[in-house]
This record gives C-alpha cells, sequence and structure tokens, in this order.
C-alpha cells in the first residue's frame, strides 16, 4: 500500500506539467492572440488614414504654392488663378496655355503629364475605388459643396474646386482617431 508519504516523494521526482496547467496556458494565450489580432489590423486602417492626411497636405501645399506663382505672373482668362483639375490630375501645369515662366510646373515631387499611366498625384490609402487610377484621380467639385466638404461622388479618390483651390478626400469615410470623417480632414 502506497501512504501519503510515498506519493509526495513520488510527486516530487516527478516532472512537466498538467493537463490543467497546460489547458491554462493555451485558454490565456488564445485570449491575448485575439485582443492582439484586433489591435494590429486597426493598425492597418490607421496607417492608411495618417498615409493618405500626409498625401492630402502636401498636394494641398503644391496647389496652394502654384497659386502663388500664379499670383505673382498675374491672372488672366488664360492663367486662372488656381490650377485647373486636369492640370492636377497630369501633376503639372499647361504650358500650352500658362506663361512661360510657370509651364510645367508641378503640383508634387514625381511623375507628369505623359509619362503617367493615367493619373500623377498620390492616391487616397482610403479611398473605396477599385483601382489606382480612380484612387489618384481628382474630380471637380462646386464652391457649395467645397465649402461644406461635401463629396462630389463618381470614381475618383480626390474632390476640388478650382475656383477656391479646396482640395479634400472624396468620400465621408472612415472617420479618424477623433471621429473626423474623411471629407473634412
Amino acid at each position: 500500500m502506497i501512504s501519503y508519504g510515498n506519493i509526495k516523494a513520488f510527486r516530487e521526482n516527478e516532472k512537466g506539467f498538467t493537463l490543467i496547467e497546460l489547458i491554462t496556458v493555451i485558454v490565456v494565450l488564445g485570449i491575448l492572440s485575439a485582443v492582439a489580432v484586433t489591435r494590429f489590423q486597426d493598425l492597418t486602417q490607421d496607417a492608411n488614414i495618417s498615409s493618405t492626411k500626409g498625401n492630402l497636405g502636401s498636394i494641398r501645399a503644391g496647389i496652394h504654392l502654384l497659386h502663388a506663382k500664379i499670383l505673382l505672373a498675374g491672372v488672366s482668362a488664360s492663367n486662372p488663378e488656381w490650377p485647373t483639375v486636369a492640370e492636377l490630375n497630369n501633376n503639372a501645369l499647361d504650358g500650352a496655355t500658362r506663361p512661360a515662366i510657370l509651364a510645367n510646373l508641378k503640383v508634387v515631387e514625381g511623375p507628369s503629364g505623359g509619362v503617367c499611366a493615367s493619373v500623377c498625384l498620390p492616391e487616397d490609402l482610403v479611398s473605396t475605388q477599385a483601382t489606382l487610377a480612380a484612387r489618384k484621380t481628382v474630380l471637380t467639385a462646386t464652391t457649395a459643396q467645397a465649402d461644406t466638404r461635401t463629396p462630389p461622388g463618381g470614381a475618383g479618390g480626390w474632390a476640388y474646386d478650382p475656383a477656391t483651390g479646396q482640395f479634400y478626400v472624396n468620400q465621408a469615410l472612415p472617420n479618424d482617431s477623433k471621429g473626423v470623417p474623411a471629407s473634412q480632414w
């Protein structure tokens, strides 16, 4: 017959984990991995939002720099105050209609004109558009739409009002971490 003292001595020589201990560890690891996967999925969306905001800031800065250069060159019928939608989509001021000093100036650094496969601006990474060209395309917005940041709709990642120079994301969603809709960034 085995006494309590003999079982205790036997257990002290045994090495390894009990089934209960192993199951507990597996359950804890499962819970931790479920939380981590959810967090990492949110990081992808946050990264796309941040990239889109960076692209938006770069394009806006380029538009305003071109606006200042246009004003210095003098506004006329062939030299409108703000870049046109076609010029933004080509990433260059039109050399045929603009004064020579402004010809082919770029909105942002990168390809322009015929070098581009379709549209030259950086893409809107949060866009729901299916193609890269659509996510890079600038659509015309009216001044009323631009003042309220209403997306004009259509297949384009960006919206632009050539009368006022307002440039924004062509969709309301997603919201950023502060709850601000994409068209309001």
